[in-house]
């Protein structure tokens, strides 16, 4: 449960990259570098006390994933995503 928990902050990370302008395809995704997100939850305080971070932060992003929080599309260097 504490897992999902800490999943809604990576979420609220993801939801405060989104606001940046930025361009946007047809279909309403947007680029996210995995950079911006992993500097994002390092800002937010969110992956702290983990053993190996950038792994959790990405299961994190799939959990939110799964819970239809938001679409993803995984590309080499980061990932497009909508809410």
């Amino acid at each position: 449960m504490a897992f999902r928990i800490e999943s809604l902050k990576v979420y609220g990370v993801v939801m405060g990259l989104l606001g940046v302008e930025r361009e946007r395809r047809e279909d309403g995704y947007v680029f996210i570098s995995y950079r911006e997100m992993w500097e994002g939850c390092q800002e937010a305080g969110v992956l702290s006390g983990y053993e190996v971070p950038f792994a959790v932060m990405m299961d994190m992003v799939s959990v939110v994933e799964d819970g239809g929080l938001i679409g993803r599309e995984r590309v080499s260097g980061g990932s497009w995503v909508r809410s």
